[in-house]
Order: structure tokens, then C-alpha cells, then sequence
């Protein structure tokens, strides 16, 4: 009997799937790509067309990410959803500020995922990756939010990245769109 890829009998995370807008899974790849991943496009039915964001160049379906197009039921839903965010005076759109607010000041107590990148060299390459991003295709789409950085010593003592930074964007989500996708990005150096 075939071992199952990876670790034999280990849990291993298998993917994480993202939705993108409409005509927008371009700008996911462009994200992706600024983080140091290679993407390509599947169209397979039945499942469709989507992108496969390899982190590290290992066979399709390990230690991937993928992208899809965001269904009509849930851009329905993100329809409602931005008009009542965007009323400033309902109950929901002041919660959501609130909720950004919240994003902005204390990052690793909001939904995210984490993604170690090789050093800190590769760390600071999409860092400037992301901000010129941030400054142009993405301008309002692309937020760089909370840094951290210790000592090598202190990382080494507490076991913690040397550098990290939580990034906001809304070109993709694994959630609604309407709220967007935070990131943590890290490296460790040792």
C-alpha cells in the first residue's frame, strides 16, 4: 500500500483555499507573486478554473494555497454586506470600523494566517514588494499594518520570528471579502 504524500500518518495542513472578485484573479497572482510564490492557472472541471499558489515548488496539492473565483451567492452576499458597511450611521457599518480599527492596533488577535518566509532578506524583499503594490494597482487595497522586530538573541531565547509585519489587502479572502484577508509574515534567521 502507497504512503500518503508527505510524513507517513501525519496531520499536515493540505491547503488553504481564497476567493477573489470577478476579473480580479490577476491581481491575486500579483499579490502572491509579491510574496515570493510562484502561480499558476488550473481549469479543471468540475471544479473550474482556479490558481494554485505554490509556496515552495513541492507537487500540486502540498503545501499550497489556491484562489478561486468568488461564487455568485457569495458576491451577492458582499453586494449587501459593502452597502451597509458603507453607511457610516447603521449598527453594521459602525461595527466594522470598530473591527478595522481593532485590525490596525492589535493584528494577531484578528483572524489571519501566517506565512514564514526563508529570512530576513526575503521578509524585507516582499515588504518592498508589497508597499510598491500598496502605491500603485493596489492603492486602497493593500495595507502594511503592525512591524515587530527582536534582537536575533531575543528570537533565539523566546523561540519567536526575528521580524514580522500583518498585512491587510481585500483582493483576496478566505473569508468575505467584504472584511478582506490579513497575513502575518515572518522570518526567523536561525
Amino acid at each position: 500500500m502507497d504512503e500518503p504524500r508527505g510524513a507517513a500518518g501525519a496531520r499536515r495542513l493540505n491547503h488553504v483555499e481564497f476567493a477573489h472578485r470577478p476579473g480580479e484573479g490577476h491581481l491575486a497572482m500579483e499579490l502572491f507573486a509579491a510574496l515570493g510564490c510562484q502561480c499558476s492557472e488550473i481549469d479543471s472541471p468540475p471544479y473550474g478554473k482556479y490558481i494554485v499558489v505554490s509556496l515552495d515548488g513541492s507537487p500540486h496539492g502540498e503545501n499550497d494555497m489556491f484562489v478561486s473565483q468568488a461564487e455568485p451567492e457569495q458576491l451577492a452576499l458582499e453586494t449587501v454586506l459593502q452597502a451597509q458597511i458603507a453607511n457610516d450611521a447603521s449598527d453594521l457599518g459602525a461595527a466594522a470600523a470598530q473591527y478595522r480599527a481593532m485590525q490596525h492596533q492589535s493584528p494577531y488577535r484578528a483572524t489571519h494566517f501566517g506565512l514564514r518566509l526563508p529570512s530576513v532578506t526575503a521578509l524585507n524583499d516582499s515588504i518592498a514588494r508589497l508597499a510598491a503594490l500598496s502605491e500603485s494597482s493596489f492603492a486602497g487595497r493593500l495595507e502594511l499594518g503592525y512591524a515587530m522586530q527582536r534582537s536575533l538573541e531575543e528570537a533565539r531565547s523566546t523561540g519567536s520570528p526575528v521580524q514580522q509585519i500583518w498585512v491587510w489587502t481585500d483582493v483576496i479572502s478566505t473569508g468575505l471579502l467584504a472584511f478582506g484577508q490579513q497575513i502575518e509574515l515572518q522570518a526567523y534567521d536561525f
